[in-house]
């Protein structure tokens, strides 16, 4: 056993274990900790190159009932996934993405999607509902792609920490797969409030995949993500009889995003043929606003599902258009949801472990 596999074996151990060893996953509720990295975060820093990885060194399949991050500060929103351990082969703690060919995607493709930290969070957890867990393969390394932000005029030194807790498999009833939905064709007019919505057609995407099948797809958690301009993201169903039922929303700015819908909504027996997304905004400034970090927006939606495929949905630059100005005066823009999706693996084998 090497040395990391020794110290992640005491952590859990210390956590959930007894007397008679560490705790074995395969059999009961496990908890795994670990201080990821610790940076110092120059004041007025901001950089989305930044990524963090933790290798598990665990010898046996994980199923993920909750994840929990704390952080001292410096953080603006960072997103976590697990690869097998023989992809990005570097010293755990802090390197850089782009240097590494670090792609959120292909880490998604390789291996899977874990959580994302809410919006400036320096605490939260996300807790799926009770029967429903994240799959992570054997021998598997965790990498959080982050954006740093110290908008503060004094140096932050920040601790990332995890706690990956875990139930049995014969606990789970439903094993999730995730989504996500980004909007990147944002022109937010200046002075004004507006909305940009999108509509993804899962039905004809999971057909096309699984050769003509009805749709399977039970939505179990969300995660909003939008900065300082941003009154509120909404998740609603389209088609059938529940077409413009709203399943999600996250109002305001500043608070956690994550929401565990519980009970889950099917969207197949509800007669859905998708989801579309809705992101609201409030520009107070002289100038318009579109797509970036530092003081420009996001609109993006992450999605865990009770499925057999993953898939990712975006509006692209120069697709949207206007379609109208409500009654309350929201200038309302829509665009089309551009859908890559791919059937979803939960035997993926992970990666060769300690060598």
């Amino acid at each position: 056993m090497t040395m990391r596999a020794t110290l992640v074996a005491l952590v859990c151990l210390a956590a959930c274990g007894g007397s008679d060893g560490p705790c074995d996953p395969a059999r009961e509720r496990c908890s795994y900790t670990n201080k990821v990295s610790t940076l110092d975060i120059a004041a007025g820093h901001e950089d989305e190159d930044t990524c963090q990885s933790w290798t598990l060194n665990n010898p046996t399949e994980l199923w993920v009932s909750s994840v929990t991050q704390t952080n001292d500060g410096g953080y603006h929103h960072a997103n976590w996934f697990f690869v097998p351990d023989d992809q990005f082969k570097l010293p755990d703690g802090t390197w850089s993405c782009s240097q590494n060919s670090f792609d959120e995607l292909n880490a998604a493709l390789l291996g899977g999607y874990l959580f994302a930290m809410s919006t400036q969070s320096h605490e939260e957890t996300q807790t799926l509902p009770d029967g429903y867990a994240i799959r992570i393969p054997p021998y598997s390394r965790v990498i959080g792609a982050s954006h740093l932000l110290n908008a503060s005029d004094t140096d932050v030194h920040s601790n990332m920490n995890l706690e990956i807790d875990t139930v049995p498999l014969s606990d789970v009833v439903g094993k999730l797969a995730p989504a996500r939905i980004q909007y990147q064709d944002l022109h937010i007019d200046a002075q004004a409030r507006s909305s940009f919505s999108t509509t993804c057609d899962l039905a004809t995407a999971y057909a096309n995949i699984t050769g003509g099948a009805p749709l399977h797809y039970k939505l179990l958690y969300g995660l909003s993500h939008y900065h300082s301009l941003g009154m509120y993201e909404q998740l609603e169903l389209v088609g059938g009889a529940h077409d413009g039922e709203v399943i999600m929303r996250h109002d305001g700015f500043g608070t956690n995003a994550g929401i565990a819908i519980d009970p889950g909504v099917d969207l197949g027996e509800l007669g859905a043929t998708g989801v579309r997304l809705t992101c609201g905004y409030d520009n107070p400034r002289p100038q318009s606003v579109g797509w970036g970090i530092g003081d420009q927006e996001m609109c993006v939606i992450a999605l865990q599902a009770v499925t057999d495929i993953g898939w990712d949905g975006e509006v692209n630059d120069g697709t949207s258009a206007t379609t109208g100005t409500a009654t309350d005066g929201e200038i309302q823009y829509e665009g089309p949801c551009e859908m890559t999706a791919f059937p979803w693996d939960f035997n993926k084998p992970g990666g060769p472990g300690p060598t």
